[in-house]
């Protein structure tokens, strides 16, 4: 048998083989950091050479100064607190707006360059042209901007002191056509809703004149409470939504301006209007003391006047005072009954029935349905039902709020006129965390008669209080004994039948005797 060659077919020797991956991770090594990572590094060392400007980033502008496009001269500086306006006047600058224009002036791009031959004059680069000047670690800077090319659309530009000219696109200088109005901070209060402690509001009233005020604080709880003139609970989403319109409160226009509103003796209009006081805020943040105060005051040339902390004068769009709540009934809580709808387990409607004539004019009964929910959904011993008109009607309860309070207390006669005595419908819910434990009330629910014009008059258990339901919640609560039976008996003889015409405030009714009515 003939022997196979050396090295042929037998094992690799060792110290090759080591050579060879340290000659792979070598070459692999080469391949990423000049090839790969040396390229990317290459490609932005040329952008960095196409730059107006180099050797700076945008966060490092410190200061910028320029004319704006209506001829004001301005200079605005980098702060803690962000972008500031310095002159003409003291403001709160837009920083988006600033912050695009430190990013134009560190990262502008030249498409390219061209000899100037001694003079910029024939560039639009001589006195006449637009400049930025800004500041870069205590150094002075400026973007100097020119006229358009002949051809290609572009502008042609030059660093302050320097003669090399270069043109860049248009669009690389719209960051500094801007109005100053463009670049001041239209917002007109500094805080976050979730911020705000205590809130006061205070109007005038419309034939009185007479000041109205609610004072409002948030409890431990994060809730909002009254304090004045009532004390109990705040409506929380009224409350919300006015500061949360504080909050995102825009200017229309600045009056501080030069050429503004008020600057002239002569403009009557304005100072009558700022004599005027439409209505006040007053309010202190978590964590501090000192209550500050604003006021929206009088209507001029189609806005309102509006008067910050510091005395700052703005002017907001003049349909922006509907905005905010008037009426002391707009702060009070209206929530008629909430729960959580998981906890609901047992539902119970009473109806009282109406004879309509004769000797025994007056009530007949009472129409009284009890309705369980099992794992199958609602469902009554009694007649036929709609157990999902019965859960929309437990989701409506869950979180019911009224639109208006008609009487904090009415007598007997009083509760009468309006249905509530005795009630039209009664509508409680049962249930609990605990399906073991022994059900408690939910909610209770009198309601009265419907007023189209006013609303579903309706009051909860046993509390004083009237309120006035939207008269759409007619569409969603069973409001008396025929309109139970057209939208909750499910029956065949029902299919396609509309709800029941609602009596007018007052008027009697009948129905034919129904299984499960008592009579007296």
């Amino acid at each position: 048998m003939v022997g196979a060659p050396k090295g042929v077919g037998g094992s690799v020797n060792p110290k090759t083989t080591g050579l060879l991956a340290l000659l792979a991770l070598g070459l692999g090594a080469f391949v990423f950091f000049y090839e790969i990572e040396g390229d990317s590094s290459r490609r932005a060392a040329i952008e960095e050479a196409k730059k107006v400007h180099v050797g700076f980033e945008a966060a490092e502008i410190t200061a910028v100064a320029f004319t704006t496009l209506d001829e004001i001269p301005t200079r605005f500086e980098r702060s803690e607190g962000g972008w500031q306006l310095v002159a003409p006047i003291a403001s709160r600058a837009d920083g988006t707006a600033l912050d695009a224009i430190a990013h134009a002036l560190a990262n502008m791009p030249r498409e390219g360059s061209l000899e100037a031959g001694g003079s910029l004059e024939g560039f639009g680069l001589g006195e006449g042209a637009q400049t930025i000047r800004f500041e870069v670690a205590g150094e002075i800077r400026g973007l100097r901007i020119g006229r358009s090319t002949p051809v290609g659309g572009h502008l042609y530009v030059a660093r302050l002191g320097d003669d090399e000219v270069g043109f860049v696109a248009s669009y690389r200088v719209n960051a500094f056509k801007r109005n100053l109005a463009d670049l001041r901070d239209r917002r007109i209060f500094q805080f976050e809703a979730g911020e705000i402690r205590t809130l006061r509001v205070l109007w005038p009233g419309e034939e009185s004149g007479e000041e109205s005020e609610v004072a409002l604080a948030r409890d431990d709880l994060g809730q909002w409470q009254m304090g004045v003139p009532l004390v109990g609970p705040a409506d929380q989403e009224v409350v919300r939504d006015l500061l949360s319109n504080l909050a995102y409160l825009r200017a229309k226009t600045f009056v501080d301006e030069p050429g503004a509103l008020l600057q002239t003796d002569t403009d009557e209009r304005s100072r009558e209007a700022l004599r005027e006081t439409a209505l006040r805020f007053h309010w202190s943040v978590e964590g501090g003391h000192l209550e500050r105060g604003a006021r929206i005051a009088g209507e001029v040339d189609g806005g309102r006047l509006i008067e910050a902390p510091g005395g700052r004068l703005y002017t907001i769009p003049a349909e922006r005072l509907d905005d905010f709540p008037r009426r002391l009934v707009d702060y009070r809580s209206k929530r008629v009954s909430s729960f959580d709808i998981s906890a609901a387990r047992r539902l119970e409607m009473e109806f009282p029935l109406i004879e309509e004539a004769g000797a025994e004019a007056g009530r007949a009964g009472v129409l009284r349905v009890v309705a369980e929910l099992a794992e199958s959904g609602w469902s009554s011993s009694g007649a036929s039902f709609d157990a999902d008109r019965a859960s929309h009607l437990v989701r409506t309860l869950a979180g019911l709020r009224a639109v208006d309070i008609f009487a904090d207390e009415m007598g007997s006669n009083e509760l009468a006129s309006v249905g509530l005595d005795p009630a039209r419908a009664t509508i409680r819910v049962e249930g609990g965390s605990d399906p073991a434990a022994r059900p408690e009330t939910l909610a209770d629910l009198s309601i009265g008669y419907l007023d189209p014009d006013r609303g579903l008059f309706a009051k909860p258990g046993d509390a004083p209080t009237i309120f006035l339901l939207s008269a759409g919640a007619a569409d969603d609560l069973p409001i008396s004994a025929e309109r139970y039976r057209a939208d909750f008996e499910a029956t065949a003889n029902d299919e396609g039948r509309g709800p029941a015409a609602d009596p007018e405030p007052g008027a009697l009714f009948s129905l034919d005797p129904l299984e499960g009515v008592d009579l007296p």
